[in-house]
């Protein structure tokens, strides 16, 4: 079967200059991007996407879907399906949040037998290496392991609030990060001081506070900053490639880009509610915008916007993490979840938000929202941009559109958005995964769970 999509706008590849082209796809792939002064060839479909702009399919790297394990939150096919409604064609789901955790084969292999009928988009997936499993002995052969089998980097914490996967100590993380430089695997790293956040957050419950600006005082910066500037050393000194996850600190970000100015090989993802909100959206609202880290101040935001528009840092993710309405309303803050419910909005917010309100241009929204995360986690060869050869993931977004956000309208099972009411402009049309449409505007889902396969990191 062939589909062409006619008279197409994407990006040019430099600022925001366009191109008008018609896309052929015959079975997965992209056979052909054609000028669109030359008539669209003939195809079985044609679907016209005049005064639409089609943008490569949206990667969503930082996701925790949460199956096997805690699927009262959130599981592969209600989460994909939110991914896929938002533009998403490729989530990267988090190794943390499975029971077993993905930290040796047989937690991969468990983890793949659970969601292997489950997602309608494609994914790639995380490994990791905890305190837990650090304390067993094996994780070196285990990493290597992990590796081959195609995960796109190992997954750590220097502060964790999971039993199940525990942070690890500086020397351990310094010795996890010379085995990961041996063998030639990404380190994921979620950067804050441990020490510090301790310390503070005892200082406050035993003052009795149990508020969300309590919360925000116990995880500012210079926890974020510091753990930041920590991981980009051990980095620089083992020789690692880093990626630091979720970074809502400006001076975390800034110390970063000073190793990479050095030489070393150190990436950085932001999220929507680090670009969007401050600590005092979350002092009005509550535990909606809780998150780890905590969200910090409008010149975070500031600064964190300028990085994505110049490309220091690199791409954006939506640490997707819902939870039940009732586990956000504890009666206090240090029980009440930390999480957000993300993927859906990821690649609207940005479209909306960024490129559309003149933050970024057209070239970088599609390198932060696809192309970047593509390159760096092993998935260029398939994903990541509109070429001949590559898997036909593409979205058609009506950049005129405008509409609100609703939590009911989120296709995962955690309905809460700090993003509720607002407007948004930039509606998703149609999403396409590997030639098949899998989500459309006002019919949803096409396709069956299951659709979805695994994308192994390439060497």
């Amino acid at each position: 079967m062939s589909i062409v999509i006619a008279n197409a706008k994407v990006s040019a590849g430099r600022d925001d200059q366009t191109r008008d082209v018609h896309v052929l796809i015959e079975g997965d792939c992209i056979a052909d991007v054609l000028p669109a002064s030359r008539p669209p060839p003939k195809a079985t479909e044609r679907i016209d996407a005049s005064g639409l702009l089609l943008l490569p399919g949206g990667i969503d790297p930082h996701v925790h879907f949460n199956t096997p394990g805690y699927t009262e939150h959130e599981d592969f096919t209600s989460g994909s399906m939110s991914a896929a409604a938002g533009g998403v064609t490729c989530v990267v789901d988090m190794p943390d949040t499975s029971v077993p955790p993905v930290a040796d084969r047989a937690g991969l292999y468990a983890k793949l037998k659970a969601i292997g009928e489950m997602s309608v988009i494609d994914f790639a997936l995380w490994g990791g290496v905890s305190g837990n499993s650090f304390r067993t002995g094996a994780w070196r052969s285990q990493m290597k392991t992990l590796g081959h089998e195609g995960v796109v980097g190992i997954k750590c914490y220097m502060l964790s609030g999971m039993a199940t996967f525990e942070h690890l100590m500086p020397l351990e993380l310094l010795e996890v990060m010379r085995r990961a430089s041996e063998i030639g695997l990404l380190v994921a790293l979620h950067a804050e001081d441990r020490e510090m956040a301790h310390k503070l957050t005892a200082t406050l419950t035993t003052q009795g506070r149990r508020d969300a600006r309590a919360y925000y005082e116990s995880r500012k910066d210079p926890v974020e900053a510091s753990g930041m500037a920590q991981g980009a050393q051990l980095a620089a000194e083992t020789g690692c490639s880093l990626h630091i996850v979720h970074v809502g600190s400006a001076a975390g970000a800034r110390a970063a880009t000073q190793f990479r100015g050095d030489g070393h090989d150190i990436t950085m993802e932001t999220c929507p509610h680090y670009l969007a909100f401050s600590h005092e959206d979350m002092e009005r609202v509550g535990s909606i915008l809780k998150t780890s880290p905590v969200i910090k101040n409008k010149e975070d935001s500031k600064f964190l916007w300028s990085g994505l528009a110049d490309g220091s840092i690199d791409y954006i993710a939506s640490d997707h993490a819902p939870c039940r309405p009732d586990e956000k309303s504890t009666g206090s803050i240090w029980t009440d979840y930390a999480g957000i419910s993300g993927t859906q909005l990821l690649l609207p917010y940005l479209i909306s938000e960024g490129y559309l309100a003149g933050r970024i241009t057209l070239a970088r929204l599609v390198r932060a929202s696809s192309t970047a995360a593509a390159e760096r986690l092993g998935l260029r060869g398939r994903k990541g941009s509109i070429e001949r050869g590559m898997d036909a993931d593409l979205v058609l977004v009506d950049p005129k559109a405008g509409w609100t956000v609703k939590g009911s309208d989120l296709l995962s099972k955690g309905k809460l958005t700090p993003f509720e009411g607002r407007a948004f402009k930039g509606r998703i049309v149609r999403t396409i995964c590997r030639g098949t449409t899998v989500y459309e505007d006002g019919k949803g889902i096409s396709v069956s769970p299951g659709f979805g396969h695994f994308v192994r990191r390439s060497s």
